[in-house]
């Protein structure tokens, strides 16, 4: 009950334009590649930093592959992070151990559209959405570890995740458009 009032579904329920979508906890893992275009703004760089590739969700592995404007590829496991830049080999994403935010945060969970699996992270407030029909998730991280990573996360859909804002606690933000899944 506590995970139905945390996405408001009576109030969802209600609304003519959410009828025609999928609500946030039935939406399942994509089937196929993704394309995606991120746009990272950095503080203190004038221009965004706009790159594009493909996301697969294999099983318990996201393969979150940049092609430009260089390769890079992220293979996201409950295990940890490897990257591998421009056909180089795949390593360990930063220092030991710095993965596990990235692991914790529940990206995998959310890729995986899992977002019913985000209640036990995040405080998750459904909020009207700008751009009309569908929803939008708000997103504020519980534990104090995820905070000094994450300021937050917007999440937007219909009958799928469409795009993905984080807020980062440094100020940074990158925002994630996702195509429909292409298989």
């Amino acid at each position: 009950m506590r995970l139905l009032a945390a996405f408001g579904l009576a109030a969802a329920l209600a609304a003519p334009a959410m009828a025609e979508c999928a609500k946030p906890e039935a939406i399942a893992a994509p089937k196929g590649e993704q394309a995606f275009t991120q746009t990272r703004i950095l503080k203190g760089l004038k221009r965004p930093i706009v790159s594009t590739g493909v996301v697969l969700v294999d099983g318990e592995t996201v393969l979150w592959t940049v092609k430009e404007p260089i390769e890079i590829v992220t293979r996201i496991t409950k295990t940890g992070v490897t990257q591998a830049v421009d056909g180089g080999a795949p390593e360990p994403l930063g220092p030991e151990g710095s993965d596990a935010v990235l692991v914790q945060s529940g990206l995998m969970d959310l890729l995986k559209g899992q977002l019913s699996a985000l209640d036990t992270r995040y405080s998750v407030k459904r909020v009207a959405r700008e751009k009309g029909e569908g929803w939008r998730l708000d997103m504020t991280p519980k534990g104090e570890q995820l905070k000094g990573w994450i300021a937050g996360l917007d999440v937007e859909g219909c009958n799928r995740i469409e795009t993905v804002s984080i807020r980062q606690a440094n100020g940074d933000v990158m925002n994630v458009a996702l195509s429909a899944p292409a298989g």
